[in-house]
């Protein structure tokens, strides 16, 4: 008896410990469902504005102009005239290939030269008296002629034997010595033009259309916080696919000769004004896995909306696409809200909530 009425008493404690929970649980409810309303966030409104973008990006300094110095035919150096490091001007003769048999040649092909103009004066002399055959004076003019096209010929042969300076310009380090034999693929030495300088860099593809030539940009060589002025001049005629980025050459003076070409720098730009630009609060942010999303109230929910991002300060994101001006977004209390929840805007810091988040 007594242990039915044990039994009796713990079913009616368990009944009263389930109605319990079960008001508590009507009670309790979630945010945005029971008894709790809606969580309480805070938005801004999405404005279009003018914006400063600034972009620094590495960069290679290259020489204005650079060649190596090599012969057009194959023979024994008997001159180097050339100092490692040191400045020469165009047209400076470097080096000579022995040139004795062209010389020899030259020699007497002025020689004929001389005998068949004579011959041809005479016969011109005689042709007017009409006393020789017009065919006559033909053969000795042709002779003439021929003669003097092989002295041309002679000459450019003996141009291939010397090395000049095809620009001012700076020489490096030699690779031959005075009575080496050298061939058409030696390098004698490299001449390098260095200033001006160019400057070599790559874009983003959105930033593409806003490189112009003329654009003045700052810049830093190596490690150096000393900045100078160079003026773009040109850029790559399309994209590269495999980077998506756009290849930008500027250039820069070098009076002093500081700056040696091959040299890493850094490359500041600077845009004005770049009109309907969306920048948002970093704190607005909220990454998931693949994409970049912000949350807009919206009916009074909270809707996750994936963007596109731009450049990014430690003040503001640019958002490239995914949300309209005018858009309700949420900064506050991103970690406790999910997609399509009930929220309430608190209202904004500088910003009045939008009609359409009411």
């Amino acid at each position: 008896m007594r242990l039915k009425q044990l039994f009796v008493g713990s079913a009616i404690l368990m009944a009263i410990g389930l109605s319990s929970c079960g008001e508590s649980k009507k009670q309790s409810g979630g945010p945005g469902k029971g008894g709790k309303g809606p969580v309480m966030v805070d938005v801004i409104l999405v404005e279009s504005k003018t914006m400063e973008r600034n972009l620094v990006v590495a960069a290679t300094i290259l020489p204005n102009e650079t060649v190596e110095l090599q012969t057009e035919t194959s023979g024994k150096l008997i001159s180097l005239n050339l100092n490692e490091g040191a400045l020469v001007t165009q047209g400076t003769l470097l080096a000579q290939i022995n040139d004795s048999e062209i010389k020899a040649k030259l020699q007497k092909l002025k020689l004929d030269e001389k005998l068949a103009a004579d011959d041809e004066g005479r016969k011109k002399k005689l042709l007017d008296m009409k006393a020789l055959s017009q065919q006559d004076y033909d053969a000795a003019l042709n002779n003439l002629e021929g003669i003097r096209a092989d002295i041309a010929l002679a000459k450019a042969q003996q141009e291939k034997t010397q090395v000049r300076a095809p620009f001012s310009g700076r020489i490096g380090l030699r690779k031959v010595s005075p009575g080496a034999y050298v061939s058409t693929n030696t390098t004698i030495a490299t001449l390098v033009q260095d200033n001006p300088l160019k400057v070599e860099f790559s874009v983003p593809e959105r930033i593409a259309p806003y490189i112009k030539n003329g654009l003045q940009i700052e810049l830093a060589v190596g490690e150096g916080k000393a900045t100078q002025k160079a003026v773009v001049y040109a850029t790559e005629s399309s994209i590269d696919q495999s980077t998506r980025s756009l290849t930008v050459r500027a250039r820069c003076s070098n009076n002093s000769g500081r700056i040696l070409p091959g040299s890493f720098a850094k490359v500041s730009l600077s845009f004005q004004n770049l009109p309907n630009m969306m920048a948002v609060p970093p704190q607005a942010l909220y990454p998931t896995l693949n994409t970049q999303n912000v949350f807009i109230l919206k009916n009074g929910v909270a809707k996750l909306t994936p963007v596109v991002l731009g450049d990014r300060t430690s003040t503001e994101v640019e958002i490239s696409s995914g949300i309209s001006v005018g858009d309700s977004l949420i900064i506050s209390g991103l970690n406790t809200i999910k997609d399509s929840m009930a929220v309430k805007a608190i209202g904004a810091k500088g910003s009045k909530p939008s009609k359409k988040s009411k």
